[in-house]
């Protein structure tokens, strides 16, 4: 045998420690739960920001449309 063969004998044979796999999983769903809250909170809160930015563009653009439009027509007169 060589040595890594022994090695890995001796790391077979030892006791590893005992988890309780019960609360390991409560952690794991809780942590991930509280993560997708916090993603879920950002996204709303980011369309809600680009609703109002599209908003303010809309607005923007048809008041330039209506000053062109009766720019032009001041301009016929």
């Amino acid at each position: 045998m060589s040595f890594d063969e022994d090695k890995l004998r001796t790391m077979w044979q030892e006791d590893t420690a005992q988890s309780d796999e019960d609360e390991a999983l409560k952690k794991v769903l809780s942590t991930s739960s509280n993560i997708t809250a916090v993603k879920d909170v950002t996204g709303l809160f980011v369309g809600w920001i680009w609703v109002v930015f599209l908003g303010f563009g809309a607005s923007m653009y048809s008041a330039k449309r209506k000053f062109e439009l009766h720019h032009q027509q001041n301009l016929k007169k």
